[in-house]
């Protein structure tokens, strides 16, 4: 069972990585998808993440959150965090995630077709601005140690709702 477990985790971190760099040939050259595709994919998400969540210890650090209001204000004006806290969760909490728990591929396949789909529909420049969040998010993540999956899986939720709120906000 354990052989099996690294096995998909390894299969997992090779797809994930053939994926992202597929990711970043193609960039948007690809049209948007209507805004009701997306609603439905982050339906889809929230019922997948609540899944996940439940596969996982539960986030017992109540102090810290990754995800803070003005994070969520950040999200909702700016493309380029957008991508970058994205990222996060694809790069840091789910290539985390792959070496702890096996049934999460679909999940962080979901997750990353979301991200690209998202992506095709905003082009925008890069800021340092934003970089400064995700460095002091990315530390609290690191600092906190394997509880940071826990924590950012706890709060993945509340990252699917800022998306179907900035969805609901495009025209």
């Amino acid at each position: 069972m354990l052989a099996n477990c690294i096995l998909r985790s390894g299969l997992l971190f090779a797809t994930l990585s053939l994926v992202i760099a597929k990711h970043k040939q193609s960039s948007s050259a690809k049209g948007c998808y209507p805004r009701g595709t997306l609603s439905q994919a982050v339906d889809r998400l929230y019922v997948k993440a609540a899944w996940l969540k439940a596969t996982i210890p539960e986030d017992r650090i109540k102090n810290i959150r990754l995800l803070k209001k003005k994070t969520k204000k950040l999200f909702m004006k700016n493309c380029r965090f957008q991508e970058q806290l994205l990222s996060f969760f694809m790069d840091d909490v789910f290539g985390q995630l792959q070496l702890q728990v096996c049934k999460e591929r679909h999940f962080v396949e979901e997750f990353h077709s979301l991200r690209q789909q998202l992506s095709r529909c905003i082009s925008c420049a890069s800021s340092a601005r934003e970089m400064k969040t995700i460095t002091r998010m990315k530390r609290t993540f690191y600092g906190i140690g394997n509880k940071g999956i826990y924590k950012a899986v706890s709060e993945l939720d509340i990252l699917l709702s800022w998306i179907k709120q900035f969805l609901e906000s495009i025209k």
